[in-house]
């Protein structure tokens, strides 16, 4: 069958993209101190480029903070990036990570360069001199741990870089190249440990971080790590293991916790608010870990069981796996005794975790794009499927949702779904950081983007608050990117949320001239922030709902939530 002329097309732009990179790595070996576009790290010397307006913002992308994870390196926790000689050109962004390309549904992906070699930052500065000691915010892209890069167009730091603030994107490792356990990976490792792999990347790039951004005019002090989706769960994660004391100073949350019960090495984790997506078990780390490796045609559990996987290619992987039926899913970070000495939620309660201001929240209609495959039931059979998934609280739901599935059945379901995943693991976050005695911003993005297949039916979608922080003018080509159908209410809107996201940053209070009265949270009142046009507090925002999930999690644990190890 012959290729039709837009897939050759594509395929050129692939190749073409990957040469780019490949050839725009090295420069000359001169190093000019006087130049503001060369910066010294602690690896070498790298070149970036001017940018924003009046060219006042420096960028430098593709900046390696560990060594290529290949050959020998694949699986094992990140190991320092290797030093060069001369000027290294910092003005491409590095490779994808690898990861599938989703062709259908609201959330789809365009083919990029991928590459196991994939673990570099890109930074955008306005910082006139390395004395500066601007705030540092270090974003963390979403994707459920299988998709996504710090270089997709959204995430151009130059509108934030102009407010003052240092920006920094990073990748890491996903899917089963970045969350895999197994007792060989073990055996190997100096701690006795595997898995979670990407957030050991993310604690590589934030010591990166520390250890270099003085040099880009960032203050190493004074830096807040955010994220949405898997990236909200990430900065969850950062949070609560005891590796990233003295790493960051403040915590922004978008979407995603991470206090349901997760799984041991060798114990299975207790995800039931999931149930409701119809999922069934979370496994074990090693459980799946030694299904993955069957997979993959290693069956024992030494050595040479690792020879034969790191000999296989990316796409010898993801063709064996798919063959099988078998991957991680994003549930695949496990209490491992050394990233999670304990559960995650144990660590907060027990003041294992770091205790940091934060701002945490959700968007109002997390589900219409998320669920967009739940289908319109009959009452009878929606009732039937919550009492098949949650037998022991579908009462309680079914009460607490009846006027919304009298409505819908469809968005009653959606609702369900995001509020047991976000809506109410948000809260508990906000009141497990109250009860470590510092300050949580609690929020609800309520403000629908225009969209051109669907106009602003959606509402605050899952992902939609991504372009207003950012204010990107390069995302014209992504489908929660479309700043070229904003009126002035969603610039608005964008100023607003960018304001509250910035000061946090600066100051540890979102709270500045002209803005509205953003109070930290309570948990008597139960406040939120509600973000839209005309943006308001609110009190016990689906309180009766929350309450339902959050005692749902709170099953899986025992004595207030220390963990049963």
């Amino acid at each position: 069958m012959g290729m039709s002329p837009s897939s050759i097309l594509t395929g050129i732009r692939y190749v073409l993209a990957v040469f780019a990179i490949s050839c725009s790595i090295w420069v000359q070996a001169d190093s000019n101190e006087n130049n503001p576009l060369v910066v010294d790290t602690a690896q070498g010397a790298v070149r970036g480029e001017w940018v924003g307006t009046n060219n006042s913002i420096r960028t430098f992308k593709g900046i390696p903070f560990a060594a290529p994870p290949v050959g020998e390196l694949r699986w094992r926790a990140p190991q320092p990036a290797e030093s060069w000689e001369g000027v290294r050109e910092a003005t491409g962004y590095g490779m994808h990570c690898i990861q599938p390309v989703i062709e259908e549904g609201f959330y789809t992906t365009e083919p990029q360069p991928m590459s196991e070699d994939c673990l570099a930052l890109n930074i955008w500065t306005g910082a006139s001199s390395a004395e500066a000691k601007l705030p540092v915010m270090v974003w963390i892209h979403g994707g459920g741990f299988q998709l996504g890069s710090g270089s997709e167009p959204i995430y151009d730091g130059t509108s934030l870089a102009e407010d003052g603030v240092i920006l920094v994107t990073i990748n890491y490792r996903l899917g089963v190249l970045g969350f895999f356990a197994h007792p060989a990976l073990s055996a190997e490792s100096e701690t006795g440990s595997s898995g979670n792999q990407g957030i050991l990347d993310q604690v590589a790039a934030l010591r990166w971080v520390n250890q270099n951004i003085r040099a880009f005019g960032g203050d190493p002090n004074n830096v807040t790590i955010f994220g949405e989706s898997a990236g909200s769960a990430s900065v969850c994660y950062l949070v609560a293991t005891p590796l990233t004391k003295g790493l960051f100073k403040r915590a922004i949350g978008q979407s995603a916790g991470c206090f349901a019960k997760h799984g041991t090495l060798t114990e299975d984790g207790d995800y039931r608010q999931s149930a409701l997506m119809g999922a069934t078990e979370n496994k074990a780390g090693y459980r799946i870990g030694r299904e993955i490796a069957a997979a993959l045609g290693a069956t024992t559990e030494d050595s040479d069981a690792l020879a034969i996987m790191r000999a296989l290619s990316p796409d010898e992987i993801s063709l064996k796996l798919v063959e099988n039926q078998v991957a991680p899913d994003w549930r695949s970070i496990y209490v491992d005794g050394r990233l999670f000495p304990r559960q995650m939620r144990s660590l907060f309660l027990a003041g294992g975790a770091n205790a940091v201001d934060s701002i945490v929240g959700s968007t109002h209609d997390e589900g219409t794009t998320l669920f967009m495959q739940f289908p319109e039931l009959p009452e009878e059979d929606l009732a039937a499927n919550v009492r098949a998934s949650l037998p022991n609280h579908a009462e309680q739901i079914l009460s607490a949702y009846q006027a919304d599935i009298e409505e819908s059945t469809k968005r009653a379901t959606q609702e369900m779904a995001a509020d047991a995943l976000f809506g109410s693991e948000m809260r508990t976050w906000g009141r497990l950081v109250t009860n470590q005695g510092k300050n949580a911003f609690l929020y609800v993005f309520n403000h629908a983007p225009p969209l051109e297949e669907f106009g602003r039916s959606l509402g605050a979608f899952h992902a939609a608050e991504i372009q207003y922080i950012f204010q990107s003018t390069a995302v014209s080509d992504s489908i929660i990117g479309t700043q070229d159908l904003f009126d002035e209410t969603d610039h608005e809107v964008g100023r607003l949320m960018r304001a509250y996201w910035v000061n946090f940053a600066k100051t540890g209070d979102p709270n500045g001239e002209d803005l509205p009265v953003w109070s930290a949270y309570d948990v008597a009142a139960d406040n939120a922030m509600l973000i839209d046009s005309d943006p308001e507090i609110v009190t016990e925002f689906r309180k009766t709902k929350f309450d339902i999930f959050e005692q749902i999690m709170q099953e899986g644990f025992t004595d207030e939530g220390i963990d049963q190890e």
